[in-house]
């Protein structure tokens, strides 16, 4: 479904919540992508949004993956969108989500593709997850994007916020609400500002 939103206003609901920042925002490379100003209008998007509105969220997956996959978005076999992602951003934005094999997806999820996002295999996302590219706004005016990858095995919960330029480690286990906004090494337990190792108890 495409919709355009605010990312400030969506940026603002977070001061509420636990934020993740074992460091600062990474800073801005020369492989980063600069953010085009205006808005883009996806017809295919569109109309997959609105055929698969009237859809309950649980059935027809097969119809939901082929639509999405048609739209250009690169989704493995056996993954699960409970519900039609929201994609936004600049340009041919479904070509920039790279989504792995047996996933699964809640209802909610918003990926902001002004830069890509790549899941890997076997990732479990809740509802109302966000993946913001953007990277928050410059003093002159001047918006920049950076990729998100998340790693296989990694399991995120509801209403986590990924910002711009994370990567989320294999095994990686995200608790509900958290905003990430640095990078998370491999089998870690991320709850709010506290990070526990699950190696060691494996």
């Amino acid at each position: 479904m495409v919709a355009q939103i605010d990312l400030r206003s969506l940026a603002a609901g977070d001061a509420q919540r636990r934020t993740w920042h074992f460091g600062r925002v990474p800073e801005a490379t020369a492989e980063d992508v600069e953010i085009p100003q205006g808005r883009a209008f996806h017809c295919r998007l569109w109309l997959t949004g609105l055929l698969f509105k009237l859809v309950p969220p649980f059935v027809l997956n097969r119809q939901r993956i082929l639509a999405l996959r048609i739209c250009g978005v690169s989704i493995g076999r056996s993954t699960n969108f409970w519900g039609i992602p929201t994609l936004i951003g600049p340009g041919k934005i479904a070509s920039r989500l790279r989504i792995g094999s047996l996933c699964g997806f809640n209802f909610g999820c918003l990926f902001e593709l002004s830069a890509p996002v790549t899941i890997g295999n076997r990732v479990s996302v809740g509802h109302d997850v966000r993946f913001l590219t953007q990277e928050p706004a410059r003093p002159e005016g001047v918006g920049r994007a950076a990729p998100i990858v998340v790693g296989d095995g990694a399991w995120i919960g509801a209403r986590c916020t990924i910002l711009a330029g994370v990567t989320i480690g294999a095994g990686v286990v995200v608790g509900a609400g958290v905003t990430v906004a640095k990078d998370v090494p491999p089998q870690t337990l991320v709850t709010g500002s506290q990070t526990v190792s699950l190696a060691r108890w494996r």
